[in-house]
C-alpha cells in the first residue's frame, strides 16, 4: 500500500506510531517503550527533510531535526554532540541494552526536575514525560501536514497480518 494523502499520513502517525507505543507503555516494558519512542522521533524527522523516507544513513540527522523543530528546547540542549540520539536511539535500537550513561525510568516525573537531567554523566529519562512530548510533536507535525507546510513523501507500507490462519 502506498500512502500519499495528508489523511493517510495522519492515520499512519496516529495508528502506526502513537498507538503501538502507548500499548507497549501500558505493558510497562520500559526498555522497548523507550526504544520505540527513539525510533519514532527519527520517523518524525523523516517528514522534515527533503530526502526519501527510506533514505539510508539519515538516523542521526533526522532524529536531531525532529528534536530541534518539534520538541521543547531542553531536548536540543541535551542532544548536543548527539548525546540524546546516542543514548535513546542508537544504543537501544542496536542492542536493546541501555548504556551506563542513561537511566530509563517508567512513569511520570511530575516535578519535571529529573526528566532530561544530566547528573554524573547519566541522563535521566522518564517514559511518560517523553511520551507526552512525543505526542505533542506528532500533533505539531499533523498540524503542519493539514496546513500543507510539509511536502509529503510517498510511503510504502507492507501488509501486516494478525490472522495466523491466513493462506498465501
Amino acid at each position: 500500500m502506498i500512502i500519499n494523502t495528508p489523511e493517510e499520513h495522519i492515520r499512519f502517525l496516529e495508528n502506526n506510531l502513537l498507538i503501538p507505543i502507548r500499548k507497549v507503555m501500558a505493558s510497562q516494558d520500559t526498555v522497548f517503550g523507550f526504544m520505540l519512542m527513539g525510533q519514532a522521533i527519527e520517523i518524525l524527522g523523516s517528514y522534515l527533510d527533503n530526502k526519501p523516507i527510506r533514505a539510508k544513513q539519515q538516523s542521526a540527522s533526522r532524529f536531531s531535526l525532529a528534536i530541534y523543530k518539534l520538541f521543547p528546547p531542553k531536548y536540543a540542549e541535551i542532544n548536543k554532540n548527539n548525546a540524546l540520539y546516542i543514548q535513546l536511539r542508537a544504543c537501544l535500537t542496536h542492542t536493546f541494552i541501555p548504556s551506563g550513561n542513561v537511566s530509563l525510568n517508567f512513569g511520570f516525573d511530575e516535578t519535571k526536575k529529573h526528566h532530561l537531567k544530566l547528573e554524573n554523566d547519566v541522563l535521566y529519562l522518564y517514559s511518560e514525560n517523553l511520551y507526552s512530548d512525543l505526542t505533542n510533536a506528532v500533533k505539531q507535525l499533523i498540524t503542519n501536514i493539514r496546513l500543507y507546510k510539509i511536502r509529503l513523501k510517498k510511503l510504502s507500507i507492507g501488509e501486516v497480518n494478525l490472522n495466523q490462519n491466513r493462506q498465501v
